[in-house]
């Protein structure tokens, strides 16, 4: 699977959610939102190592770096998801193989009200699955 097919699963499935793509007409609308998100776009106008996908889902930020086997993570994408991390937000890097742990991550993360204890016991429930999620 090449990633650009990968990011098309991943944000099909945000969608599906209700966690649509930035500026969806709404029209184009299924689902009640309860989220947000856009795909960066490397390139001579952007600040390099930014995850591919930016998402504010029920009021937290999360941010994904996707990868396929054999991708290479750059250690610029490695400090931008810690220091997403220990700000707070949810910096995660989405393998194919962690997809499925990922899609029940985002589902908690829609269904879970009490957003700062809840969402701690969540991150370390999900630090063994098959992404990495840095924890502080």
């Amino acid at each position: 699977m090449k990633e650009k097919e990968f990011e098309g699963i991943v944000r099909r499935f945000l969608a599906e959610q209700g966690v649509y793509q930035s500026a969806t007409p709404t029209d184009k609308i299924e689902t009640t939102p309860c989220g947000w998100h856009y795909k960066t776009w490397g390139g001579g106008y952007q600040v390099s190592g930014i995850p591919d996908i930016v998402a504010c889902i029920n009021g937290i930020f999360v941010a994904v770096e996707l990868k396929v086997k054999g991708g290479r993570i750059t250690e610029l994408q490695k400090l931008n998801v810690k220091r997403i991390n220990e700000a707070g937000g949810i910096g995660i890097i989405l393998y194919p193989e962690g997809f499925t742990a990922f899609k029940m991550f985002v589902k908690e993360v829609i269904r879970c009200n009490g957003h700062i204890a809840k969402l701690k016991r969540l991150k370390l429930a999900h630090i063994n699955i098959n992404y990495v999620m840095s924890i502080n």
